[in-house]
This record gives C-alpha cells, structure tokens and sequence, in this order.
C-alpha cells in the first residue's frame, strides 16, 4: 500500500474519485427510465398522425411525428417510433385528424396498449384497461374497455386528442451505474500509475521550444495561433462577435512566416533539391492524415462520395474547410518564391521585403476577381497576398539583426502592441472603428497587415509581460492542437447544441450564446487534443530528446 500510495500522487487520487463520481452521476440519471422504443397497436382513424414527445429530467424535449397508414379503422395496427435511447421523465401522446374528411363517428382511436421497450429495465406494457390511469386525459371513454375520443381544437379545424404520462416508468437497477465507473476508474487508475501527463503528445509539445527554436519564441508562436482558432470559433457561436476574418488573416499571415522561417536563415537550402522535397513531405505530413480523416468521417460514411472526392483532390473545400485548397497551394508554390526572393536578398536583405509586399499588394488589385477554389457554395478567390505578406514578414524579422528600437521602451511598446491587437479584434467585430480607420481595417488585406506587424512586434516583445498574455496556457494548448481545433470546431458546435436543446432542454431565441461557446470550446478541444496526439502527431515529428518512460505517475 505505502509503495502505490508512492506512485500515485494527489492529482492522481482526485482525478480517480472525481471519474468515478462523474461517470455514476451521470449514468445515473441517462439510466433512470431510458427508453429506447416505443410501439402502439391498435385501430386509428384514416389520416390520423400521432406525434411522440419525450421530455427527460433537464426539460429537453425528443419529438417523433407518425403518420398512420390509409387502412379501414377496422384494421389492426402496429406502429412504432424510431430508436430514442434517452432518459424519460414523461411523455406525450398527440393524436391529430383533418376533421372535414372525417366521416361522423370516425373519429375514435381504440388502443390496445403501449409496448416501451427499456435498455436498462423492464420491458414495460400498458394495457388498455391501465391506459386511464397511466395517462391524464378528459379523452378516455368506455371504462375498462376505453376508446380514445378525438375532439375538436380552438381553430375547429382539426380533431385532436392528447395524452400526457402521469406515472413514472420503471428506473434502472443500480448496477447498471456503478459497474461502468467501477470499470472506467480502474482504467484511469491504470494510466495514472503507469503514464505522465507530460506523455500526452498535445501537452509534451508545448514545451519543445528549447528543441526547435527558443522558447519564448515558440511560446509567443503558439499563443498567437491559438488566439486565432479561438477567434473562429468565437465568430461562429459567440453573440455579437464577428473576427472569424482576422483569425484567418492571423492563421495566413503566420504560415507563410513559419514555413519560410528556415529558407531566411539558411538560405542555401532553396538551392538543395533534398531540402526542398524534404519541405513539401512535412507539409503533406502535417496536413493531410488529419484532414483526410475528416474528410472521411464527413463525406464518406455518409456516403457522399462525390464530394469527398473533390475534397480529398482539393478541387473542392466544403463549408468551413475552404481555407485548406488555399494553404496546400501555397505549399507548392513556396520553393518558386523563395528562388525569387533568396537571390533579391543575396542582393540587398531589405529587397525580397519590398518586392514581397509590392506583389501583395499587386496581386490584390489584380487577381481578386480570379476565383479558383470551389467550396461547395461558390468559387472562393485565392488569398496569396495573405501568405506572401508572411514571407516578407520573415525576412523582415529573421533577415535583420537585433531591432535597437524595441529595446528603449520595451514595456510601453508592448502596452502599444496590446491596445492594437484590442482594437484590431474589437473593429473585427461588430463594433465601429473611427472613419479614418474604417476602409482600412474592413478589408481582409488590411487585416493580413494588421497580423503581420503585431506578429513581428509580439515576437520581438517577447521578453516582456505581452508574452505572459498571449501565451498563457489556454492559447499555447489550443495553438499546438490549432489544426485539428479549426477543423473540429464545426463538430464541438453541433455536440454542444444538441447538448444544450435536446439534453437539458435550454432553448435560446439566438442560436449563439457565450454558454454555446464554453461548451463547444470544451468539447472540440477534448476531441483537438485525441486527433492531435493520435492521428496528426504519429505522422510528423521534432527532433526530441528520448523521454524517460519509467513509471512515475501523474504528476501534481
């Protein structure tokens, strides 16, 4: 005991009791009156539709509407719902004819009984005679042997009976709660004691600054990639906020910074044909085992091959995967860049700068109409001046040495930094920026200058208190997961939904709201963080010290 009371520490303890707390609660209540089927047999009227609402303990609401078959009310029959599998607290039937084909005395429903099939309890049978009191209802009529009458509604249009559940169903046995978080304890009791949360590639990755490049710097880097994921997805679920623009601006401008990073400071390796294709196999790599897998989840088994066609051979980018076409063409044509711009710096180290944001800036009056990506809706115009602008932003900071006037007032500038990047995501969203700022910070190109600038100053400031802001840990863990984060978040907002409407039965006048994005946030950065680790990482890889694997434990 002493010795596994050495192993596992009190992060450890907590987290096994908190599992198995977790897991019985919750199980406890998706257990209690689970109803997975439902069944009615009996005679309806011709035309008759029965509508099924289930409403659980939260007041979430599961509704099934079933059309009654054209048979003669004579007619036995036996219809039923489709698989529910959720938590019942009552239930509802809503039976409804069109009363001006209804010939008189047709209007009867005789029902013989309800069979409900239940996962984890009885299967339960309401007869006829038990019907009345099963249900609270003025409609029922013939004593033990009771027919449903169909009367008329307020609007005398239709002929409707309702049945609202006044008796509970039948709840799971105990078991049924404790056994699978006896079970999932003891699998988390097994990790704890033979793995550290440092082992978890998405967590180990924050930290190898020291091995790719300084940690500052690759703390500063991350921090920025995931405020920008963090802006998407706020643009997409939060009420009022619209900077998805700047977060993408963010996330174009940063990778043509990063991705030229390399070529800037060892420019001889544009020259090596190894070091090229040794570039363009990272980038296929790093992108496309996670977006293929997405690709298949989405269009594939849901057997929309045509579509996942297109976008496995990037001829189309569906939905919010448009920027994809986009950064994997950029990919291709880096190398033909950097042999232009490598030998303007052989030159004079300002000139690939210059040339840089002279054909940004060129490519954006030009080729703004020339739209090439199909994604899905409509043809998408190719934003290389976003990339090109991250090329002359590398040259402009790894080109150059030390900058002198970032250290007179280092503090002061990073108030400065921080008031911009305020104010540049503030006049994303909608809140109005002065007119002489307005056609500026409107356009996309604006925003890609915007990025790159605070990208260099944050860098060069990253000595300073900024780094402690825009590398905290919630940017840092969201930047290095960033890739999977953007393609998943689609996926957390529609979990979090049907969490919020169906399961606790919160309905909101506005499809976005700040608990939609707490709760979408948690669940695709869970689901961020399993993709990363397992399916992006095993395909790509840091140059890393070997780790130490004895068994220690989770660390507190």
């Amino acid at each position: 005991m002493n010795e596994l009371n050495q192993k596992l520490s009190k992060t450890a303890y907590i987290l096994i009791v908190g599992t198995f707390v977790a897991t019985y609660s919750i199980l406890t209540w998706y257990f209690s009156a689970t109803v997975g089927r439902v069944v009615l047999e009996g005679k309806f009227p011709v035309g008759a539709v029965v509508t099924l609402e289930f409403e659980n303990y939260f007041g979430g609401v599961v509704r099934q509407e079933i059309a009654l078959a054209d048979r003669p009310l004579r007619d036995k029959q036996r219809v039923s719902t489709e698989r529910i599998n959720a938590p019942v607290k009552r239930f509802t039937l809503a039976f409804s004819l069109d009363k001006v084909n209804t010939p008189p005395g047709k209007s009867v429903v005789n029902l013989y009984n309800i069979q409900i099939e239940q996962p984890f309890s009885d299967f339960t049978v309401i007869s006829k005679a038990q019907l009345p009191s099963f249900f609270a209802s003025d409609s029922f009529f013939g004593g033990r042997n009771s027919y449903i009458q169909l009367k008329e509604n307020s609007d005398r249009s239709q002929l409707t009976a309702e049945l609202e559940s006044i008796q509970a169903l039948p709840r799971a046995e105990w078991y049924w709660s404790v056994f699978p978080a006896l079970f999932l304890s003891f699998i988390v009791w097994l990790v704890a004691r033979n793995h550290r949360w440092s082992d978890i590639p998405a967590f180990r990755d924050m930290s190898l600054g020291r091995k790719i490049s300084t940690q500052a710097e690759f703390d500063s880097i991350n921090g920025i990639r995931g405020l920008a994921a963090l802006l998407v997805l706020f643009s997409h679920a939060a009420p009022g906020f619209e900077a998805v623009n700047m977060g993408i601006a963010i996330l174009f401008v940063i990778s043509g910074f990063l991705l030229s990073k390399p070529f800037v400071l060892n420019p001889s390796q544009i020259f090596d044909w190894q070091k090229v294709e040794s570039y363009l196999v990272k980038r296929i790599k790093r992108i496309l085992p996670m977006y293929y897998t997405f690709i298949f989840i989405s269009y594939v088994l849901t057997m929309e091959f045509d579509t996942a066609a297109r976008n496995f051979l990037f001829v189309e980018a569906s939905g919010h995967l448009w920027p994809m076409t986009q950064i994997f063409a950029f990919y291709m044509l880096l190398p033909l860049v950097l042999l232009l711009t490598t030998g303007l710096f052989r030159v004079n180290k300002l000139l690939p700068v210059v040339v840089l944001c002279a054909a940004s800036y060129l490519w954006l009056q030009t080729m703004s109409d020339w739209q090439p990506f199909y994604n899905g809706r409509y043809f998408k115009e190719f934003y290389l001046y976003a990339f090109l602008l991250g090329v002359a932003g590398a040259y402009l900071h790894f080109g150059f040495g030390k900058l002198m006037w970032t250290d007179r007032w280092p503090n002061l500038l990073a108030c400065v930094v921080l008031a911009a990047l305020v104010l540049a995501i503030a006049w994303s969203a909608p809140v109005a920026p002065p007119a002489f700022i307005r056609p500026f910070i409107a356009s996309f190109y604006g925003k890609c200058v915007v990025s790159l600038l605070l990208i260099i100053l944050i860098l060069r400031l990253s000595h300073t208190w900024l780094r402690l802001l825009i590398a905290n840990p919630l940017f840092r863990s969201v930047g290095v997961v960033g890739f999977s984060f953007y393609l998943l978040h689609g996926l957390g907002m529609q979990m979090a939904n049907h969490l919020l409407t169906a399961v606790l039965g919160i309905s909101e006048t506005d499809p976005r709201s700040w608990t939609l994005v707490v709760l979408a946030f948690a669940m695709t950065y869970l689901m961020s963080l399993i993709s990363y680790s397992y399916v992006e990482r095993p395909f790509f890889g840091y140059r890393e010290a070997p780790l130490n694997t004895s068994n220690q434990g989770f660390k507190g």
